[in-house]
C-alpha cells in the first residue's frame, strides 16, 4: 500500500488506522501537541473522523526494543499504515548494536509490517546536534540516518526524511535550529508543529483556518526550510530578511 493509496482510503471515508512507533521521539512526552497529534488533527479536519492515530512511542527504544514488542504495540491493532521513527537509541556507541544489526532489524520490522498486509512509513529523526552528541554518537547517529534511507529504498517503501529537510537550517542558522529543539536529541513543541505540518503536507491534508492562526511560527520556518532546499542563489536573495527575522526570536 503506498501512501497514496493511503490518501484514497481517507477521502473514500475509509477506516484506517495508523500506529506511531517509535522510542522518545514519539512518544508524548512534554506539552503541547506531538507531530502525531497534528497528523491526527489535520486528518480529521480534512476527511473527517475516518481514521485513528495510536502512538506506542517509547522513550529509549531501540530497533531490537520494537521488535521485541512489535506484536503487543502494532500487531494487535491491525493497522493499515506504521511509521517508523527509530535510531537515535540504536547509534549510542553503548547500545550493543552495530550497523550491521540496526538494518538487518529496520528489514525485520518492514517484513512483519507488510505480513500484516500494512505499509512501512519510515522516517528519520529530524537534524539532531550531532557536535553536542558528542565524537562516537553523532558521526554513528547521521550513518543510522544513512541506513534508514538506504533500507526505504530496498523495501519500496516510502520514506519521510526531516533529517534532510531540518539539517541545513541547523548547519546555516543555528538560532533558528534551537528554537525547534528542547535539547541535542529532542524536539520542543514548536520541532513537533514543523514536523507535523510536514506530515500533513505528504497526507495532502489541511487544518482549518482558525487553527492554523495559532501555527504562524512553524509555518514560516517551514518556509524557510523550503527555501533552503533551493538552489544556493535562492538561498542567498533571503539571507538578510531570514536574519532580520531571527532577531526576534
Amino acid at each position: 500500500m503506498s501512501l497514496h493509496t493511503i490518501v484514497q482510503r481517507l477521502e473514500a471515508g475509509t477506516r484506517t488506522r495508523i500506529v506511531a512507533f517509535g522510542s522518545s521521539n514519539t512518544e508524548r512526552r512534554i506539552e503541547g501537541l506531538h507531530w502525531v497529534d497534528w497528523l491526527d488533527l489535520g486528518l480529521a479536519q480534512t476527511y473527517g473522523r475516518a481514521h485513528h492515530c495510536i502512538n506506542t512511542g517509547l522513550g529509549g527504544d531501540t530497533s531490537r526494543g520494537l521488535l521485541a514488542r512489535f506484536d503487543e504495540d502494532v500487531a494487535l491493532y491491525r493497522p493499515h499504515a506504521v511509521f517508523v521513527t527509530i535510531g537515535g537509541n540504536d547509534a549510542k556507541p553503548d547500545s550493543g548494536l552495530d550497523a550491521a544489526t540496526y538494518r538487518a532489524n529496520l528489514l525485520a520490522l518492514e517484513a512483519r509490517i507488510r505480513a500484516l498486509g500494512a505499509t512501512t512509513i519510515f522516517q528519520t529523526y529530524y537534524a539532531a546536534d550531532t557536535e553536542a552528541l558528542g565524537p562516537e554518537h553523532g558521526p554513528r547517529f547521521l550513518a543510522f540516518m544513512e541506513i534508514i534511507r538506504e533500507v526505504a529504498r530496498a523495501t519500496g517503501s516510502p520514506l519521510i526524511d526531516h533529517h534532510r529537510r531540518w539539517e541545513p537550517v541547523r548547519l546555516r542558522y543555528p538560532e533558528l535550529y534551537r528554537t525547534l529543539m528542547l535539547d541535542a536529541l529532542h524536539v520542543n513543541p514548536l520541532g513537533n508543529m514543523v514536523m507535523g505540518l510536514d506530515l500533513l503536507q505528504t497526507f495532502e491534508a489541511v487544518l482549518d483556518r482558525a487553527q492554523l492562526a495559532g501555527c504562524v511560527a512553524g509555518l514560516w520556518i517551514g518556509q524557510v526550510m523550503d527555501t533552503l532546499e533551493v538552489a544556493d542563489g535562492a538561498v542567498e536573495r533571503v539571507e538578510t530578511r531570514l536574519e532580520r527575522r531571527l532577531e526576534g526570536f
